[in-house]
């Protein structure tokens, strides 16, 4: 394949991810730039396009983040094995479906008779299991659940929660907070400076998951998002759940770190500005 060499920013549009995906893919080592320019610019492939529709297909079909990295690196029998058992998964929950969709129509049918109220319930209850995905289990436990669901209780209004429920909230976007939580801690633990390079890019890293959560800064997310933050430091250490939990010292290396941010954007704007 002939390859063309792409930006980060033009080969996210052109695979129609995000940047911050593609920094985090990198990061986990699902997909590396094939290249950098002198300057230190990721530069992307045509074949890179290739491996990076490798993985959404796999993403989409249900594997994790690690097993993807794993299949795509060994190929060949393995992968085939492993998408053979995924597909026999998806083919029993389409027949789950199929079988939920029949009860329904089954239901409909039944307009002015007695309705199947055992029929309706088997449906409450498979949907109920469906609305619980398994890997929030692997983060959380029942008592932290509870804690954090509360907490949104406690801190949205009633329309922030029912924006945020519109919201699918997956194991990789809980990753991506997992990535910058780990990253925050080993800055705070090699003394960085809130300004330095890698401290930059963290904040634009956290800015970016910020606007995702908040579907574009929509004022009744972020409101939400403040309020929830504020109650969760307020409670006392042992309720807090600890993958959100962090100590005085990284929230206040983070906080530095996009004010530091937030003010080159400002003067970057202004020089911009200047030269029109």
């Amino acid at each position: 394949m002939t390859s063309h060499m792409y930006h980060t920013k033009e080969f996210a549009k052109k695979s129609c991810v995000s940047v911050r995906t593609l920094q985090f893919y990198d990061k986990k080592g699902l997909r590396s730039p094939s290249e950098y320019s002198g300057t230190g610019y990721r530069l992307y492939s045509d074949d890179d396009l290739v491996r990076l529709q490798q993985i959404l297909a796999l993403k989409y079909l249900g594997f994790s983040l690690s097993e993807i990295k794993a299949l795509v690196q060994e190929g060949g029998s393995e992968l085939r094995i492993a998408l053979r058992a995924q597909k026999n998964m998806m083919l029993d929950k389409r027949r789950q479906i199929d079988s939920i969709i029949r009860t329904i129509e089954k239901t409909e049918e039944m307009e002015n008779e007695t309705l199947d109220v055992e029929a309706i319930v088997k449906i409450i209850e498979v949907i109920q299991m469906d609305l619980k995905p398994e890997w929030v289990n692997k983060y959380l436990t029942t008592e932290e659940r509870r804690t954090m669901r509360d907490l949104a209780k406690k801190s949205y209004s009633d329309e922030g929660l029912r924006k945020l429920a519109q919201q699918e909230y997956t194991e990789e976007i809980h990753q991506q907070y997992g990535y910058f939580r780990d990253e925050l801690r080993r800055l705070v633990a090699q003394d960085a400076h809130p300004s330095s390079q890698e401290a930059q890019s963290l904040a634009e890293y956290l800015t970016e998951l910020n606007r995702q959560r908040s579907q574009g800064w929509d004022e009744a997310i972020l409101a939400g998002m403040k309020k929830s933050w504020e109650n969760l430091n307020a409670l006392p250490e042992d309720k807090k759940p600890q993958i959100y939990n962090f100590t005085t010292d990284e929230r206040e290396f983070i906080k530095q770190a996009c004010v530091i941010l937030h003010e080159r954007k400002i003067q970057d704007q202004m020089m911009c500005n200047d030269r029109e």
